[in-house]
């Protein structure tokens, strides 16, 4: 900023002049080189003054005589150094962003940084001209490099002489993602009359098919509480919102009161990430064997990372030392504009303040859980004879699938008789396609102690829509009548998004 006067009139000449500056506001600011100190001249030029609106003062000196202010100039805006970029957003990795740097200082290099002015990733740019001309414009273009993490990113424009300038970009590249997930929707038709609903019946929906745990006592202990750990599905990476924990419950005695509160874990270190209610306030009461439904917002659950880590204690009193009934434990939300539940992979019951060993959820892993069929399979197949099994929907909308697979694991429940089985995978109640047949199953085993798995492999141009409702039927023969046993029923889906 050029600054100019007309010289003191008087008898005696001065020896110079002190030059401030002010502030709209009209608080004196730091002057910087060119104009600093005391001037001889009649003119000074202030070197890198910052963005804002200005006006100087002069004040005529000699020795130690100082002479009156001047009234203030005229206000003068200068700029703040700005940048920007194109594109705004990016899809693919690397990028090269293109545009200006403006209202920066004279004589400057520029270099760039990623999220941080001082301690960000320094990126790969530069400026035309080089260094910053007089005009204080020079034509930039930064490169934002592979492995830049989806989301929203600053990148800043740092001058070598403390210039300062920002502009915002938007990285959505294509994340491929793995799910597993399994069928806590299971329908036994085994003996061939109607299917029997074999879901579990303390997580999967509120049906009321309930589970009773063990007895509570008249007063709440954090030695007394169910555990509930859920499935891990989602992105890690997306974004999850009203996240919510879903528990349905009732007493078991007429009169009896029941109340409850809860923590929010992580699953892998058992770390309290948040608590509900307390034992002075609970979150919720009931009295009788009426279910009481309830939904509590999860205010930690933002991010797919934490929802796929994730365990509740729940705490609760009975006033008459009864079990709790429990219709409902799931815990919902929406990630990647698709709405989700997340159902319980393993179970904790430590209602009498002892906790006994982790129930997990029979058809999640091959670990000797299994669901035994209710009734004794035919020597020959039929189409009245079969197992169920529905898988809940985690793929959003706009996926593109590259991979399906179904992974099943089996055994006879009585050993040196043959199982066999085949397959009809349905979509959205359609059937997509069959795996095996009744003349030639996918497999058969005869163990009643090794099981035998198999990985079903199913067409990648299956509709996002078909994969989030999508069941399997497995129909079963024996070589003397009698049961099976199922350890596994796991979906895989490989997708981009």
């Amino acid at each position: 900023m050029t600054v100019s006067w007309s010289a003191t009139g008087g008898s005696v000449p001065v020896s110079g002049y002190v030059i401030k500056r002010y502030n709209a506001d009209g608080k004196a600011q730091t002057v910087g080189s060119g104009c600093s100190g005391t001037i001889a001249g009649l003119s000074c030029t202030e070197q890198a003054v910052p963005g804002g609106q200005w006006r100087y003062t002069v004040t005529p000196v000699n020795n130690n005589w100082r002479g009156s202010e001047s009234a203030q100039s005229a206000a003068v805006t200068v700029a703040a150094p700005s940048l920007s970029l194109t594109p705004t957003s990016v899809s693919s990795l690397p990028a090269a962003l293109s545009g200006q740097v403006q209202s920066f200082v004279s004589g400057q290099t520029i270099t760039f940084r990623l999220d941080n002015a001082t301690t960000g990733t320094v990126l790969s740019g530069s400026i035309s001209p080089s260094p910053v001309p007089a005009s204080g414009t020079s034509s930039a273009s930064v490169t934002l490099p592979a492995g830049t993490t989806n989301g929203a990113h600053t990148i800043y424009a740092i001058g070598s002489a403390g210039d300062v300038a920002s502009a915002s970009v938007t990285v959505a590249t294509p994340v491929t993602t793995t799910i597993s997930t399994t069928a806590w929707d299971g329908r036994d038709a085994s003996a061939g009359a109607s299917a029997v609903n074999q879901s579990d019946t303390s997580a999967y929906a509120g049906d009321s098919r309930t589970a009773a745990s063990g007895a509570f006592a008249t007063a709440f202990s954090t030695s007394r509480f169910l555990q509930y750990t859920f499935n891990s599905a989602l992105p890690a990476e997306g974004v999850v919102s009203s996240a919510a924990f879903n528990f349905n419950f009732a007493g078991t005695a007429a009169g009896t009161t029941s109340c409850f509160y809860f923590e929010v874990r992580k699953a892998s270190t058992s770390a309290v990430l948040g608590t509900y209610g307390s034992a002075a306030s609970p979150v919720a009461c009931t009295t009788g064997t009426t279910l009481k439904t309830t939904s509590t917002s999860l205010s930690e659950v933002v991010k797919g990372e934490t929802a796929n880590d994730l365990q509740v204690r729940v705490y609760a009193s009975s006033s008459g030392s009864q079990p709790l009934s429990v219709d409902l434990a799931t815990v919902s939300g929406t990630s990647s504009g698709m709405a989700f539940t997340l159902y319980e992979t393993s179970f904790v019951d430590s209602s009498t303040g002892t906790a006994a060993a982790a129930a997990p959820w029979m058809l999640f892993a091959s670990d000797g859980v299994f669901h035994t069929t209710l009734g004794d399979w035919a020597t020959s197949y039929s189409s009245s004879r079969y197992l169920k099994l529905t898988f809940p929907s985690y793929v959003p909308t706009g996926a593109t699938i590259k991979a399906v697979s179904i992974k099943h694991s089996y055994q006879s429940a009585t050993s040196g008789a043959n199982v066999c089985y085949y397959a009809e995978v349905y979509g959205n109640g359609s059937l997509i396609g069959a795996q095996g047949s009744s003349k030639s199953p996918i497999s058969c085993n005869s163990s009643s102690t090794v099981s035998v798995t198999d990985t079903l492999t199913l067409p990648s141009s299956l509709s996002v829509a078909a994969l989030n409702a999508l069941s399997v039927n497995l129909y079963v023969s024996r070589s003397t009548a009698g049961k099976s046993r199922h350890d596994l029923a796991e979906l895989t889906i490989t997708y981009v998004k």
